[in-house]
């Protein structure tokens, strides 16, 4: 859902401000180039910037964060939801508690504007398959190039913690 939530965030703040700059900006994500129009069409990001992966391979090349999580020895799943995902959330506009029916808020459970506009437009796009769910538990995060050159690197550190949209235009006008 948070992937969605970025969508719709990519398309209302990160596409102007890419353009008023003469920036390119495309979207990776996993699954097919199916899923990929699909997620675009949902959004209303244009279809041309987004591209599926269907083996992950992008991620696993740029070294985004993948399911196994080898590098620091967690179990599989560990990483995905942590205390960074609510911070993130409620740190975002709108960013409020979610309540249960209007009678209490239920702890730990954060919700925002662009979250909840993406709960409307989700559909499960996952890769299906071999290995689908070690495809699917992978964090992303954003690059950015100057040619051929990487001048800014951030990767998720859990569900919804993406990066900050001033930090990558600093990068890419740099």
């Amino acid at each position: 859902m948070a992937c969605w939530e970025l969508g719709i965030q990519l398309k209302r703040d990160w596409l102007p401000e890419a353009e008023k700059s003469n920036i390119k900006l495309f979207v990776v994500g996993i699954g097919t180039s199916e899923s990929a129009k699909e997620f675009a069409e949902q959004v209303g990001f244009p279809a041309e910037m987004v591209f599926g992966d269907d083996e992950a391979a992008t991620y696993q090349a740029v070294q985004f964060v993948n399911s196994d999580f080898s590098e620091d020895g967690r179990k599989r799943g560990m990483r995905m939801m942590t205390e960074k995902t609510a911070e993130a959330v409620k740190g975002r506009a709108n960013g409020r508690p979610v309540s249960f029916f209007g009678l209490f808020d239920v702890p730990g459970l954060y919700t925002n504007d662009d979250l909840e506009a993406a709960k409307e437009i989700y559909k499960p796009l996952m890769p299906k398959g071999d290995n689908s769910l070690d495809k699917t538990l992978v964090q992303g995060g954003v690059l950015v190039f100057n040619g051929k050159q990487q001048v800014y690197k951030h990767r998720d550190t859990s569900v919804a913690v993406h990066a900050d949209l001033a930090k990558v235009m600093a990068a890419a006008v740099a």
